[in-house]
């Protein structure tokens, strides 16, 4: 699991957690970040290939069902290649 952090107040909070799911199973990777569900405002994301299995399972929890997000895991290498042609695209022209 990954978490980005926000400052509040004199703490950080979770403001946004990762699980990639590619060999453990989806139930363990929304049962560990269900640990994180007491902080109200934390977006859950789920990075898998079995978007089937993520519904079953987030099914079986509705309260959870509006916090977590399903992310195919090809999408997310495609967010990465956009995020690099971008990066690459600023040097280039000097920005």
């Amino acid at each position: 699991m990954f978490c980005g952090f926000k400052e509040k107040r004199n703490n950080l909070i979770p403001e946004k957690a990762f699980e990639v799911e590619l060999s453990t199973g989806t139930w363990s990777g929304v049962g560990r970040m269900a640990t994180l569900t007491d902080y109200s405002n934390v977006n859950f994301y789920i990075i898998s290939n079995d978007f089937k299995k993520y519904n079953k399972v987030i099914s079986t929890f509705p309260i959870f069902k509006q916090k977590f997000t399903h992310i195919k895991t090809d999408l997310i290498g495609d967010l990465y290649s956009a995020e690099k042609n971008i990066l690459e695209l600023r040097y280039n022209i000097g920005l």
